[in-house]
């Protein structure tokens, strides 16, 4: 675990001897960060520079990738250690507590970002909720972009915190994941704010709020593990609450966006999100 307390209280080099032990290092901590700010920099502004929107079969592949990846790391992963967490630290506890959590992560998100925002901007009689949150975005109208902003930026802070609290052997995995997916969702949000039209002194801040929200979560769960130690039960609720939300982004934001329609490439899409799957099942076996 990253232990950046070590920086404040015994200087630089301490740190770094104590993360090498723990197996990640502050110099991937940090570079890991900077990767995800530029390729989320990249993602939500490529609207304005490309001359069409159409996604790519490259963009679908990644997505998809990300999405099998961060379905593995929820099941297999997190869901895994957030259980062992607790069983450490409440060995009385004779209930599923992890996977409680996780339901209860997937069904909040699932409010957030499907139930909140069509309650808000449906208020036309006799139209389809989400359907009409769309056509105000649209029309440059309503809350949707930034509704869908505080989401994805939720998503991204919570996605950064478990990396940041990840032992060495799943971070490279993971962030591939996460560049994958950040880049993706960034494209889809830098599109949603173009079609409302939202000026440029409103849409740069409010981009470099996703922009920043991954890299912000990668220190903290520096910070955190550092702070609270390997057996804390803090982490298994953590981790028991990103399996929850990489649950619900691996299915119902990216499965459904690749695969219902989908588009004519199914197939490859479904290799890259079982290769995705199969990476992180394979890393398991060192975890």
């Amino acid at each position: 675990m990253i232990l950046l307390l070590d920086t404040i209280t015994t200087g630089p080099a301490a740190a770094v001897t104590a993360t090498a032990a723990a197996g990640v290092g502050v110099g991937l901590l940090v570079g890991a960060a900077i990767a995800i700010a530029v390729v989320g920099g990249l993602g939500v502004f490529a609207p304005w520079l490309l001359p069409s929107r159409e996604d790519s079969r490259l963009v679908a592949c990644g997505n998809s990738f990300a999405g099998g990846v961060l379905l593995a790391a929820g099941l297999i992963h997190l869901l895994g250690d957030a259980d062992a967490g607790f069983a450490s630290a409440y060995p009385e506890l004779d209930y599923p507590a992890a996977y409680a959590i996780a339901t209860a992560a997937f069904l909040a998100v699932l409010g957030l970002e499907r139930v909140v925002p069509t309650a808000i901007e449906s208020g036309r009689g006799g139209e389809d909720p989400e359907s009409a949150a769309m056509i105000a975005a649209g029309e440059g109208a309503g809350f949707a972009p930034y509704l869908l902003l505080a989401t994805l930026s939720i998503h991204s802070l919570i996605a950064g915190l478990t990396l940041g609290l990840s032992s060495a052997a799943g971070v490279g995995v993971l962030l591939v994941a996460i560049l994958a997916h950040k880049g993706a969702a960034g494209f889809a949000l830098g599109s949603t704010f173009r079609t409302a039209g939202v000026a440029t002194r409103t849409r740069v801040p409010a981009l470099l709020v996703f922009v920043g929200s991954t890299p912000a979560g990668v220190l903290l769960g520096g910070l955190v593990g550092s702070l609270l130690g390997d057996d804390s039960p803090a982490e298994a609720w953590f981790k028991a609450i990103a399996a929850g939300t990489f649950l619900y982004i691996a299915t119902l934001d990216i499965v459904r966006e690749e695969f219902f329609p989908g588009g004519s490439n199914r197939a490859v899409r479904l290799a890259a999100a079982t290769a995705g799957a199969g990476i992180m099942a394979i890393v398991a076996i060192w975890m």
